[in-house]
């Protein structure tokens, strides 16, 4: 009966890193996931075979991630010729592009709205500040772009934090 509670316990580990990868593009905080996923095994085993060292580490990279993904969308935007205020407005409008978002198309809508919330925050504040609608456009379109890098990278980052798990896993 052990054994089998052992395995159970394993397969869900393993199953909750997958999956935690597979909701960071979706704006869920997977890469905490991770690293709360990898404490509570550690609090399960003495911290065999994950050490706090790993904790911290695979922690650090969560919070990097998420400093990466909220400010790339604005970067981004003043890459493409943006003001203060379109920076201000991709960010703002990610967040609530997210918040409507999921309100509408629960999970998928969340993606979706940030791109597009993004893009009209930034676009509208340039617009306001420039009424120019082509400079105004082109700053939306490179505030989109960034959020869309930011949680490519968020992704990526999620994917080394397991590839890391699995590695000291194995050893």
């Amino acid at each position: 009966m052990e054994a089998i509670i052992s395995a159970t316990l394993h397969f869900l580990f393993w199953l909750v890193l997958v999956v935690s990868v597979f909701i960071v593009p979706l704006g869920l905080p997977g890469t905490f996931v991770i690293v709360g996923t990898v404490l509570l095994h550690g609090f399960l085993t003495d911290f065999v075979p994950f050490s706090g060292t790993l904790i911290v580490l695979l922690l650090a990279i969560a919070i990097l991630g998420e400093g990466i993904e909220f400010f790339f969308g604005a970067a981004s935007a003043k890459k493409f010729g943006g003001s203060k205020q379109s920076m201000w407005g991709a960010i703002l409008g990610g967040f609530a592009g997210a918040v409507v978002g999921t309100g509408i198309v629960p999970v998928v809508g969340t993606l979706i709205g940030v791109l597009v919330g993004a893009f009209i925050g930034a676009a509208g504040m340039e617009y306001l500040a420039t009424q120019n609608s082509n400079t105004a456009l082109r700053v939306g379109f490179g505030a989109f772009l960034g959020t869309l890098g930011g949680r490519f990278s968020k992704l990526t980052l999620a994917i080394i934090m397991v590839i890391i798990v699995v590695f000291r896993f194995i050893q």
